[in-house]
């Protein structure tokens, strides 16, 4: 062979090696695109004048729109209550991708989250899981966009990709359900054309919660209360006004007298209030019953009047973060705790 064919073959050898490097190169230019943060206006998509245009948050709850050029074919969750409202207005063959429940879903949901399609990731998927299963919208928490998770909004907008952060994960303010869980509803029926279905969702939500405001107007008497919630060995979480729990609670007819969000403190912190109530966030697959006698067993707070009194309210922690419909469960729990308690 000549050294002119050598060098043929060898270069050919090259391009073939290249080629085949050109999938994994393009994956990873968009893995450290999606690293930068807020990259605006470079190797930015041509910006969409048409479309269906949506409101949503950056990760620091400023405001910020988005037109998506088409109805959302490919939808991947980072939030359980994103893919149970997805189930409830009938949108399970848009998901792509979603995480699991946190803990056992509602029976209602079993089947539909059988179907799905559940990322590896536990609760928030790699940026890798992000491209190769190539949605046009996302659909997550605040904290999940955000340069150390999977990128801000703005990167993906400017990449002609949707991206929706649940408004009860923004933790700004007061959350209400006027201002969180409806708007969330009447959001996801427009971006996805289904707004007669979203507002008669929303119809029965506010018939609910009509129902309990009137038992809490007909009970003449407020409780305080404190949300806690157990990290295990004397540790607990007290919610603050900036969790959507703390509406619920006021709403069925008990005062928060925590005014900040407390994380991981000890039993002294805890035994600095003096509640009517407890309402307890049990973010575990164990039963009311169990739960209770969980908070009595702590030897620390044995001595604290709710605790004493068996004063505990317990709710499901998926019920009280999921943002969505079952919002309106942990209001009804927590209204029946408040009325057993007329009765001592």
């Amino acid at each position: 062979m000549s050294g002119a064919q050598q060098n043929s073959g060898r270069t050919l050898k090259r391009m073939g090696n290249a080629l085949r490097l050109l999938p994994f190169l393009a994956c990873a230019v968009l893995v450290l695109a999606l690293s930068m943060r807020d990259g605006r206006g470079t190797q930015a998509a041509e910006p969409i004048t048409e479309g269906i245009t949506y409101t949503t948050a950056d990760s620091e709850g400023r405001p910020t729109e988005f037109t998506l050029p088409r109805t959302p074919e490919r939808v991947l969750v980072s939030y359980p209550g994103a893919t149970e409202l997805l189930i409830d207005l009938g949108l399970t063959d848009r998901i792509i991708g979603t995480i699991a429940p946190y803990g056992a879903e509602p029976p209602a949901y079993a089947d539909a989250y059988a179907a799905l399609p559940i990322l590896a990731a536990p609760y928030v998927p790699s940026r890798e899981e992000v491209v190769a299963l190539r949605p046009d919208l996302i659909i997550g928490w605040s904290h999940h966009f955000t340069p150390d998770a999977l990128g801000d909004v703005y990167a993906y907008f400017d990449r002609g990709v949707g991206a929706y952060i649940v408004p009860a994960t923004v933790r700004k303010g007061r959350p209400t359900f006027e201002e969180t869980v409806y708007p969330f509803i009447a959001d996801i029926g427009h971006i996805f054309g289904v707004e007669d279905r979203a507002k008669d969702y929303t119809a029965g939500l506010e018939a609910r919660v009509a129902a309990v405001e009137h038992r809490t107007e007909a009970r003449g008497r407020r409780f305080s209360a404190m949300i806690l919630q157990s990290h295990g060995t004397s540790l607990y979480s007290m919610y603050g006004p900036a969790y959507i729990i703390d509406d619920i609670a006021r709403k069925a007819g008990a005062d928060n007298i925590v005014d900040r969000q407390m994380r991981s403190v000890g039993p002294e912190r805890v035994l600095g209030f003096a509640p009517d109530v407890i309402i307890y966030v049990n973010p575990k697959d164990i039963s009311e019953e169990e739960a209770r006698a969980e908070l009595r067993a702590d030897p620390n707070l044995q001595n604290m009047k709710a605790v004493r009194k068996n004063r505990i309210i317990v709710v499901n922690f998926s019920d009280v973060n999921n943002g969505n419909g079952r919002c309106i469960t942990a209001l009804e729990d927590i209204a029946a705790g408040l009325d057993a308690l007329m009765d001592e």
